[in-house]
């Protein structure tokens, strides 16, 4: 009975929490309030707010109380966007580009992006917002010789590289591959995401590539560590009979 009651506070404070009712920096009513606004043993109460801290829905400032965080979003399985998947969550994207230049590949992105040394390489550097928001650093290395002139189109804040890629030439994305791992924010980095140096961040390493495998764009992307969190659907294991 008493798992069901704390699924139950669990679930009224996470509506709660969606519906705004407890907005992003409020700080929640102590387990003894909820316990007495609910109706329900404090017991229950600490195994919702347990449940709620490993969503990572809320924090927990020592002598001060619990506190609603900032909404996650997450690095799905599916290729898309930054511009598409902020503007899916209802919020506008836009982006402050550091710098966009041509240079010449290293040992490492020739191998990557199947260029030769003497090939260039188009390098974009932005700062990715939501709602102006800095929510990640974005560095992205497509080859010049697929994408010709791409650096001198008309860049704005709300610039959209895929919709370039597609419309201008002519791209129909195949799939990626991701590499992920935590990363301490360092010192430029930390201003750029206005977060502390060394806060906790999502580095990701993307390759893209066309259907037949030919790979068109390697991204590195740090995310703020407070406001992303990653989400992958695995298959059971096969049966025995299947191999």
């Amino acid at each position: 009975m008493r798992t069901n009651l704390s699924d139950k506070v669990t679930e009224w404070l996470v509506s709660a929490i969606q519906e705004e009712r407890y907005k992003p920096g409020d700080q929640l009513p102590s387990v003894e309030q909820l316990a007495l606004d609910l109706q329900v043993g404090r017991g229950s109460v600490r195994e919702a707010m347990r449940s709620l801290l490993a969503r990572g829905m809320v924090s927990i400032v020592h002598g001060k109380g619990t506190f609603v965080n900032q909404p996650r979003f997450l690095l799905g399985s599916y290729l898309v966007s930054f511009t598409e998947y902020i503007r899916r969550l209802g919020m506008e994207p836009s982006s402050a580009i550091l710098s966009r230049d041509m240079i010449n590949p290293d040992e490492s992105l020739c191998s990557i992006l199947n260029v030769l040394p003497d090939e260039k390489i188009n390098y974009l550097y932005r700062l990715r917002l939501a709602d102006g928001s800095p929510m990640a650093i974005e560095k992205s290395y497509t080859p010049y010789q697929r994408f010709p002139d791409l650096l001198v189109c008309e860049w704005t804040a709300t610039t959209s590289l895929y919709q370039i890629l597609t419309e201008k030439y002519g791209v129909t994305f195949g799939y990626s591959k991701q590499t992920i791992t935590s990363v301490p924010v360092d010192e430029d980095q930390s201003q750029l995401l206005q977060v502390p140096v060394k806060t906790p961040g999502l580095s990701v390493e993307e390759i893209v590539y066309l259907a037949d495998g030919t790979p068109i764009e390697l991204t590195n992307i740090v995310y703020r560590g407070d406001r992303y969190q990653y989400s992958l659907t695995l298959p059971g294991k096969p049966s025995a009979s299947a191999s």
